[in-house]
């Protein structure tokens, strides 16, 4: 990271760097007026040793050539008013035109607003304090004074011959230039930090001889005009400041804190590149006087890579409770701002209380039959310093594979002054016991461990709730886990078998501490289920029972065969009898009959599924019977696809073809009735069926009659589908007809005819009034 970058950081809050001629100086305090610049400018022919870069501008004459211009350097100055006087903060932009500045002097000229020819010349030629005032004014622990002498008038400094670079390098003049550069930055900051180091570094008038609500005119400018024209300065010009009392500026960062200790806070608020100095001051809630945190300007020092990062301070506070905080910024003429509005920090007590000694452990087995049982164990413990909020202690134990790994044995706490314990143990391992002490805040403080060496008989339960997940089913990886028994629980054993019948074998292999294991299986084998049992040996090698044997469905990546027919029967009139022979995997889920018509693509229809358990026990022989739908003109084409467990699939077997055309003629309910209309003349058949045929497809209804005189039926005509009427001319007096319906399908197929209807015209008798 350059220097330079660092520089412009950390005074950008001054903005004393970076400020270009064209730009207007912002101003702090009380000025009113158009805010400028004013030029004083001379050219400058050559430039500072170690500068590394041509600083000056190009301009191109009206001749066509092209002419170096020297860069100005701009003497920013600042200016705030207090009403019975005012204080003027300037700086140059670089180190090269400090330096200038403290060899040659400025001048510090003030106008009255209106009265440009009278000019009183505050100062003149002043420059920094020299060496021996320096030191004699100073002491050397005052490390902001020892900072500024130092910028001023340290020997050396960095040069070329110390860069990594090499001397004659970019590089190095580049580190020369940062290093002069950063000697002039804490110049400045340490100008900004103390009103009195700023005018011994000659960076800081103060003007008494003013009165208050009157305006004023200000000018910085150097004492002596560089004629050699390496040096061009555009002086510091205030043009309006009307003498007012300073008002602090608001100041109100966000603030938030974190606990990082025993007392101890880190308080942090917002970055604000106005500021770069704070002052942070705190006080326990409920009292009114204020304790300043640091004793000097506090600066946060930051990455210009990083410049939103927030400021922070550490604090201790005395001893726990709730504290108020708020923060102060340094602005460039050393006041401080207003106060930030007041942040609560709640310091809680997290100092634990000094450990107990545990002093011995006396066992005590009181079943003389079984040493196992009925096993108390007696503490003796001590403890040297009893805190104000102390609050008592309890017996734990370590119980490694335990989640929890500290148990306790005792549920309520043994009170102070108590330094004695027998306690139950029955059933406990071997295993390290320490004293913990609470205080009243819960924070605790143990003894240091000892083991306690207990017989232990009693086996692990059976560990339950075994379980298993595939991993990767293609390298058949799967994953068994099940809960812990027992917090005793030293290691585990993994047996199997692939059949339940089978004696179990061992499938670990060393030690297995965790609740899980993974296994790795063969994805080639003709096996359905693999079956698995856990059990839990504890710390004194007493061995657990065996956990409920666990099934599990093998990875397998076995294509599953293809099954093929063995033979079929066609009835047209009721369907299709199909046998199919399967594949004998028992690794196969399920079998997939499919369907579809011949020449129609490659368009198959899922018929039926069938359990591959199921068609195992039918000697992998599959029977078949399927209704499509009537078709005479087409071959229907049946396949089985067979499907693994882990869904691989064995493919379409080989196709078999099939013609199924179905009834020709089918019985349907039709009831005709028929009578005959003597006013009209006509007979009038009419007829009821159900709609719901049991075929689809393009259908109407057939009308045939047999006179007198003919033998057999003939067609008569045919109907829509919602006509039920009829109307017959033919039929003269005294001739009779007979009648029935059929449903005649576009296709071919016809229903069975109805009942049949008989209709008779009567003759007319002859009407008397025509016989006479």
């Amino acid at each position: 990271m350059k220097m330079k970058r660092i520089i412009g950081y950390i005074t950008g809050t001054m903005l004393f760097f970076g400020v270009s001629a064209s730009e207007t100086l912002p101003l702090t305090g009380n000025v009113t007026g158009k805010e400028y610049i004013a030029a004083d400018t001379i050219n400058r022919k050559k430039i500072l040793a170690g500068e590394v870069s041509d600083s000056t501008e190009i301009k191109e004459l009206k001749n066509g050539k092209k002419e170096r211009v020297a860069e100005t350097s701009q003497i920013n100055l600042l200016v705030r008013t207090y009403g019975d006087s005012i204080v003027l903060r300037w700086a140059p932009n670089d180190y090269a035109a400090w330096r200038y500045l403290n060899r040659v002097g400025v001048n510090v000229l003030r106008y009255k607003v209106g009265n440009i020819f009278k000019v009183d010349t505050l100062a003149y030629g002043l420059k920094p304090a020299t060496l021996t005032e320096w030191r004699s004014q100073y002491l050397t622990t005052d490390s902001v004074a020892v900072m500024a002498m130092g910028a001023l008038y340290s020997a050396g400094g960095f040069t070329q011959e110390q860069s990594k670079y090499g001397k004659g390098s970019l590089g190095a003049m580049m580190d020369v230039h940062d290093d002069q550069q950063m000697r002039f930055a804490m110049a400045v900051l340490a100008s900004e930090w103390r009103r009195d180091v700023a005018d011994n570094l000659a960076m800081r008038f103060v003007d008494y001889r003013v009165k208050n609500g009157e305006k004023y005119e200000y000018i910085v400018r150097p004492t002596v005009i560089d004629t050699t024209g390496v040096y061009s300065f555009r002086a510091g010009h205030i043009p309006s400041v009307e003498n007012k009392k300073y008002v602090p500026e608001k100041f109100d960062p966000e603030i938030g804190d974190t606990l990082t200790g025993i007392n101890s806070v880190r308080l942090w608020w917002s970055n604000n590149r106005k500021y770069s100095t704070y002052a942070i001051e705190r006080r326990r809630k409920g009292e009114t006087q204020w304790t300043r945190v640091n004793k000097k300007p506090y600066m946060m020092m930051q990455n210009v890579e990083n410049e939103a990062l927030d400021n922070f301070i550490g604090d201790v506070v005395p001893s726990p409770g709730t504290y108020e905080y708020r923060v102060m910024a340094y602005d460039p003429f050393g006041d401080l701002t207003q106060p930030s509005h007041i942040h609560t920090v709640k310091v809680p007590d997290i100092d634990a209380p000094r450990p107990a000694n545990l002093v011995k452990v006396v066992i005590d087995r009181r079943n003389p039959d079984d040493l196992s049982l009925d096993v108390f164990a007696t503490f003796y413990f001590e403890k040297d310093t009893i805190e104000s909020d102390f609050t008592g202690c309890k017996i734990l134990y370590y119980a490694p594979k335990d989640s929890v790994k500290w148990r306790e044995l005792t549920k309520e706490l043994i009170p102070a002054g108590q330094n004695k314990c027998t306690i139950e143990v029955t059933g406990i391992a071997t295993s390290q016991m320490v004293v913990a002490a609470y205080d009243a805040e819960g924070n605790v403080s143990y003894s240091l461990p000892q083991v306690v060496r207990i017989t232990d008989v009693k086996a692990p339960d059976a560990p339950a709730n075994l379980r298993c997940e595939v991993v990767d089913n293609a390298r058949g990886i799967v994953r068994l886990s099940w809960d812990e028994p027992s917090v005793d629980v030293d290691y585990y054993e993994v047996v199997f078998a692939n059949d339940s019948t089978e004696q179990y074998k061992q499938r670990t292999i060393g030690l297995l501490r965790g609740t899980e294991f993974t296994d790795t299986l063969a994805v080639d084998v003709n096996q359905k289920y693999i079956y698995y049992k856990v059990r839990a040996i504890d710390y004194s090698t007493n061995i657990g029972e065996y956990s409920a044997p666990l099934q599990v469905l093998r990875p397998s990546m076995i294509i599953p065969g293809k099954a093929h027919i063995d033979s079929v029967w066609v009835d047209q009139t009721k369907g299709i009898s199909m046998r199919w022979i399967c594949s004998n995997e028992e690794q196969i889920s399920h079998h997939v009959l499919k369907r579809r018509m011949a020449g129609k693509g490659n368009v198959w229809k899922n018929i039926a599924t069938f359990d591959g358990d199921s068609v195992r026990k039918q000697r992998n022989i599959l029977n078949i019977f399927d209704v499509p739908e009537y078709n005479r003109s087409n071959r229907y084409e049946y396949a089985i696809e067979s499907y693994s467990y882990a869904g691989i699939t064995s493919g379409l077997s080989l196709v078999y073809s099939v013609k199924f055309e179905g009834e020709i003629v089918f019985s349907w309910p039709i009831k005709l009735t028929g009578a005959y209309d003597k006013r009209k003349r006509e007979t009038k058949i009419a007829w009821e069926t159900d709609g719901k045929l049991p075929y689809k497809g393009e259908w109407y209804f057939c009308i045939y009659r047999k006179g007198s005189k003919e033998r057999t039926f003939g067609f008569l005509m045919s109907a829509a589908p919602d006509e039920r009427m009829f109307n017959d001319y033919l039929l003269r007096p005294g001739e009779s007809a007979e009648y029935y319906i059929t449903i005649q399908f576009a296709d071919g197929r016809e229903s069975k005819p109805s009942n049949i209807v008989k209709v008779t015209a009567p003759i007319e008798k002859e009407d008397k009034k025509t016989k006479k």
